[in-house]
C-alpha cells in the first residue's frame, strides 16, 4: 500500500488524521476541535522527518516505535562470523533520534506510525512542514510514458513520496523526468557516480530542454534542476547543506538501495522536500538492511519484473552461456581469498581463454562489456584486445571524468568496440546498443549478478541477440558455489528453469 500524505496541506497548515484514513484516496478527517490538548491526540510535524514532542508519547508506543526502528549492524555481525574484533561497531543500528524533547523518525516510517497509534487508540494529528517552492518551473514539454511509469508518476503525486521498482532499460529515468514534468517543481536527483550525474544531465536536457546544475567534481551550479553527487554534499558543513536542500520541492534518489550507507541516508533524512522518489531495479540487500528502502522513501509506487517487460517486447531476453576454465588455486581459508583472486587475474591461460572469446565477438560486429573486479586486470585485458586491432578500452576510476564520458559516446555510436570495466559499470551503464557481457571475475552478490544481465535486455535496432557469458572456475569448490548461486539468480530473472548453457 503506497503510504499517503496527501491529506495534508503544503501550507503549514494542521490536518487531524484518524489512522483508518490511511490509504490512497481517503478523504481527509475532519480537524478535531481539541486537536492541540487531548491525550488521545499525538502531534506529528512533518518536514524532513516525523516529529513527535517525546514526552507526548505513550512509553509503550515508544518503546515499540524505536524497537521496529532498530535493526541487527551487519558490519558487526560480518566480523563476529570471520571471529574478529567488532571494535568500534555498534552491534546494532537506531534509525530515529532525538533532538531537544522530540522524538525524530525517518518519513517513510508513517505506516510504523500510523500502526502503533491504531493500535494505542490514538489520533495523529499532522502539521505540514515540507517544502513546496511557491514558483513553479515553467510549463515543460510532455513526456511520453508506459502505462506503469505514468501510474507511477500519479501516484507520487498523490502520496508524495514512494520507490519504483523497475528492471534495467524499463525507463528509471524517463518515469522520474516524466514526474519532473508532472510536478514541475524544482528537483534535485542525487547520485553516487559522476559518470550517472552527467547521464541525468542529459536526459534532462533531451527530454525537458532543461540544462540542469551539478554538485560534483568541484562544481556547485545550482538550478531549477540540480544533480548532486551524494559523497559531495556529505562533505559540507550542516548550516550550507540544509540550505542547499532547503530549495527543492521533489528529491529523487536514483539506485535507492544506496539508502542504506549512512551518506545516503543521513542526506534524505535532512532533505525537507514535499515530494520523494527512489528508483531502483535491486530493492533487496543481502545485509538485512533492506527496510531502509521504504523507511527513508515510502512503500512502492510501481513493482515491474523482467517477464513482463519481456512479454511486452519492452526487454530482450539474452542468452547465458558457461564457459569452464582451468584455474585452481588451493583456497582453504577465509585469507586465502585476496590471494586467490590476485593468481586468478594474473592466470596466462585463463586471460587467454577469456580474450579469445571476447575477440571473436568483437570481430564479428558486437559491442562487448567485459566486467572485472581489479582495475589492473582491466588495464591488462584492455592493452591485449587492443594490440589485436580491436578498438578497445579500459573504463575504470582511474580514467579522468571526461574521457570516461567520451568512451561511452564512442561505445554508443559504435566507435569502441570492447570495454573493460570494474564495478563502475555494475549501475546505471546507458548502453541499449550493447549486446555481449563477459564475467570474469567470481562474485555472487545478487543485486550485482541482475544488474549485469540487465545491461543486456534494453532493446536496440542494431541489436540481433544478447549473450551473457559467465567463466566458471569449476575446479575451485568456492568459486564453484558461486556460479551455483548466480544461475539461480539468471533462472529468477528470465523466469527460466535452466539459464546457463556450458560451452
Amino acid at each position: 500500500m503506497v503510504e499517503d500524505f496527501s491529506e495534508m496541506r503544503g501550507d503549514g497548515g494542521r490536518v487531524v488524521s484518524r489512522t483508518q484514513d490511511s490509504s490512497v484516496g481517503a478523504a481527509p478527517s475532519a480537524p478535531a476541535r481539541n486537536a492541540g490538548t487531548d491525550k488521545r491526540t499525538l502531534r506529528v510535524r512533518v518536514d524532513a522527518g516525523l516529529r513527535l514532542a517525546a514526552g507526548d508519547v505513550p512509553p509503550k508506543v515508544l518503546e515499540g516505535l524505536c524497537q521496529s526502528l532498530s535493526l541487527p549492524n551487519p558490519a558487526y555481525w560480518k566480523l563476529v562470523r570471520l571471529r574478529k574484533r567488532p571494535g568500534a561497531e555498534p552491534q546494532t543500528l537506531y534509525f530515529f533520534r532525538q533532538e531537544a524533547r522530540e522524538l525524530v523518525l525517518p518519513r517513510g516510517a508513517i505506516h510504523l506510525l500510523r500502526r502503533a497509534a491504531e493500535e494505542a487508540g490514538l489520533t495523529l494529528s499532522f502539521e505540514d512542514a515540507r517544502v513546496l517552492p511557491p514558483k513553479r518551473l515553467a510549463k515543460l514539454p510532455e513526456v511520453s510514458l508506459r502505462d506503469y511509469q505514468a501510474e507511477a508518476v500519479e501516484r507520487l503525486a498523490k502520496a508524495t513520496q514512494g520507490t519504483a521498482v523497475l528492471p534495467c532499460g524499463a525507463g528509471k529515468s524517463v518515469l522520474a523526468v516524466g514526474a519532473i514534468a508532472r510536478l514541475r517543481t524544482q528537483t534535485l536527483i542525487l547520485v553516487h557516480t559522476l559518470d550517472l550525474a552527467e547521464q541525468w544531465r542529459e536526459h534532462v536536457r533531451e527530454r525537458l530542454g532543461l540544462e540542469a546544475g551539478l554538485v560534483g567534481a568541484g562544481e556547485e551550479e545550482v538550478r531549477p534542476v540540480t544533480v548532486a553527487v551524494v559523497q559531495s554534499l556529505a562533505r559540507w558543513e550542516e548550516a550550507k547543506l540544509d540550505a542547499f536542500l532547503g530549495r527543492f520541492g521533489l528529491l529523487v534518489l536514483d539506485e535507492a538501495h544506496h539508502i542504506a550507507a549512512s551518506a545516503f541516508h543521513r542526506i534524505v533524512d535532512r532533505c525537507p522536500a514535499r515530494y520523494r522518489l527512489g528508483l531502483t531495479a535491486t530493492p533487496e540487500r543481502e545485509d538485512g538492511l533492506t527496510p531502509l528502502l521504504r523507511l527513508y522513501l515510502g512503500a512502492p509506487l510501481a513493482m515491474v519484473k523482467h517477464e513482463e517487460l519481456v512479454a511486452r517486447g519492452v526487454l530482450v531476453v539474452p542468452e547465458v552461456r558457461a564457459v569452464e576454465t582451468a584455474f585452481d588455486f588451493p583456497y582453504g581459508r577465509a585469507s586465502d581469498y585476496a590471494p586467490m583472486l590476485e593468481a586468478l587475474a594474473e592466470d596466462k591461460a585463463r586471460n587467454d581463454l577469456v580474450l579469445g572469446a571476447v575477440a571473436r565477438e568483437a570481430w564479428a560486429g558486437h559491442l562487448c562489456l567485459v566486467l572485472t573486479g581489479r582495475v589492473d586486470h582491466c588495464e591488462l585485458l584492455a592493452q591485449r584486445l587492443s594490440a589485436t586491432g580491436l578498438s578497445a578500452a579500459a573504463l575504470t576510476s582511474e580514467v579522468p571524468r571526461e574521457a570516461r564520458k567520451a568512451l561511452l559516446d564512442q561505445a554508443r555510436a559504435g566507435r569502441v568496440r570492447v570495454l573493460v570495466a570494474t564495478s563502475l559499470a555494475d549501475e546505471g551503464l546507458d548502453l541499449p546498443r550493447l549486446s555481449r557481457v563477459f564475467l570474469v571475475y567470481p562474485g555472487r552478490a545478487r543485486g550485482r549478478t541482475v544488474q549485469r544481465l540487465g545491461r543486456l535486455m534494453r532493446p536496440h535496432e542494431e541489436k540481433k541477440s544478447a549473450v551473457l557469458i559467465d567463466f566458471v572456475d569449476g575446479k575451485v569448490p568456492l568459486l564453484r558455489r558461486h556460479h551455483a548461486e548466480r544461475r539461480q539468480q539468471y533462472a529468477t530473472v528470465l523466469g527460466v528453469s535452466s539459464a546457463a548453457s556450458a560451452h
